[in-house]
């Protein structure tokens, strides 16, 4: 087995007492298939909310996977500077690791930025130019276009092996790849590019029965109520106009039906989404019949599982859909909580072909609103579909079985084959001058003025020294 850094921008789920989003959760994934292969861990995770603690420490990670004890692995919690002026170089020198895997685009592009000359992964979790378009569809203004490309472009530069988070994002992923110039003669025949769905551990044996009474109580929900669950951010893909209407006619059509949401803004991301719901919420006649929790603590998770009825997700017309997934849905199944979806991902689409969700109509209120109010006039089938859910997340989507590539490329860490090669093909706009200061602008637009500022003084140290970014190809 091999000694493996883990590089993300999510607080992973083993540390306690945070609230923890959908990077935390593939980090926490990645983490736990590792460790229960036998592989030794540093994960090394930017946490923009609290200190750093550049001093690895020793953190628990309990089973869950077949293990009896708990594994030990060292974590660093990092912030984003670190990642290039040497701040982690005491760390990786002490722990040694044979590779590194990045987790989600973020992750990765931090991870190349270390310049340890190790074989990366680069888990590109979502596509991160379609979550660009939808970004650039919420701000009214293309300037996310830039900001995601200069993310995304050392990293498709740098990394020797690739995963996406469904097939069609793995195809498009291979096509960006083709733009870098590397698909050449030095990695033909390497199978690059693999895909590792969202994934979800088997539910904990919890009374379930005694957690849906309690949360329910707390709420102050009945116990013959119809309950709708949110669970996760308000994010860019999120049609939070429909899934309002749908709610408002489907709770005049029934009075016992009653909403929950856990989740909220994704901070520096989108933060209008969750605002502009909630503003809604406020002025309906049947707000009390709605419950907006905001983000919990992830060990509270399991009892709105259990005191929800149906998970529901309303999804934009977009290509970010087609490309993404859902961690949430996966929660979900593992729960055996039955799915309301529009089914514009991958995995959306995969459930209602095999009949294990409820579908509705994107961007139709009443289309929505009919599939809540038929789930909760028959809540015994509603609750089968959501069992059969349950068996069938329990053979596909095992934290194990998907991250299975990922394993095996861990046990021997390896670089692609050109790795030593200078890129045929370089990438930019140099060809259009007007385009490149337009694009410009629009990037240092965007950056806060602690961004600004660092990224200035990186510049001006650099034009000193005559240091340059150390890339395989431009981008």
């Amino acid at each position: 087995m091999s000694r493996v850094c883990l590089v993300g921008t999510g607080v992973p789920a083993y540390i306690p007492s945070r609230v923890h989003t959908g990077p935390g959760l593939r980090l926490e994934h990645f983490a736990r298939s590792l460790a229960a292969a036998g592989h030794e861990l540093m994960v090394c995770y930017v946490d923009g909310h609290g200190r750093p603690q550049l001093e690895p420490e020793s953190v628990g990670l309990d089973g869950g996977l077949g293990a009896d004890a708990q594994t030990r692995l060292t974590c660093v919690a990092a912030h984003e500077k670190h990642f290039e002026n040497g701040g982690l170089d005491a760390a990786l020198a002490e722990f040694r690791p044979a590779g590194l895997v990045g987790v989600g685009v973020q992750g990765a592009a931090l991870a190349a930025r270390l310049r340890t000359g190790l074989p990366l992964w680069a888990d590109v979790f979502g596509d991160p130019m379609a979550e660009a378009q939808a970004k650039a569809v919420l701000d009214g203004d293309d300037g996310p276009l830039v900001r995601f490309w200069n993310m995304l472009g050392p990293v498709l530069a740098e990394a020797d092996r690739f995963s996406a988070v469904s097939r069609r994002q793995a195809d498009a992923l291979l096509g960006q790849l083709g733009l870098a110039g590397r698909l050449s003669r030095h990695t033909s025949g390497e199978d690059m590019v693999t895909v590792i769905p969202c994934a979800a551990q088997p539910a904990a044996d919890h009374d379930k029965a005694s957690l849906r009474l309690q949360l329910r109580e707390r709420l102050g929900i009945a116990s013959d109520d119809f309950v709708v669950l949110w669970s996760g951010s308000f994010n860019t893909w999120c049609d939070t106009d429909t899934l309002f209407e749908g709610l408002e006619l489907a709770m005049t059509a029934e009075p016992g039906l009653r909403f929950v949401a856990t989740g909220g803004e994704v901070k520096g991301h989108d933060e209008r989404s969750y605002d502009s719901f909630r503003r809604r919420v406020g002025s309906s006649r049947y707000r009390r019949r709605y419950h907006l929790a905001g983000w919990v603590d992830s060990q509270e998770l399991p009892a709105f599982y259990a005191a929800a009825d149906l998970g529901v997700v309303s999804e934009y017309e977009l290509y970010e859909r087609r490309f993404g997934s859902e961690n949430r849905v996966a929660q979900w199944l593992a729960h055996g909580l039955a799915v309301a979806t529009s089914a514009k991902s991958e995995l959306g689409r995969c459930l209602a072909a095999r009949e294990l969700a409820l579908v509705w109509t994107a961007g139709q209120a009443d289309s929505l609103a009919n599939c809540l109010v038929g789930a909760a006039g028959q809540p015994q089938r509603t609750a089968a579909t959501g069992e059969a859910g349950r068996r069938w997340a329990g053979v596909h989507l095992g934290l194990l079985s998907t991250a299975a590539p990922l394993l095996e490329w861990c046990s021997a860490p390896r670089r692609s084959g050109d790795a030593a090669e200078e890129a045929a093909l370089s990438l930019g706009l140099f060809s259009e001058p007007d385009s490149v200061v337009h694009l410009l602008e629009n990037y240092l637009a965007g950056l806060g003025p602690g961004q600004l500022s660092w990224r200035s003084l990186r510049w001006l140290w650099r034009r000193l020294t005559g240091r340059r970014p150390d890339h395989r190809g431009s981008s």
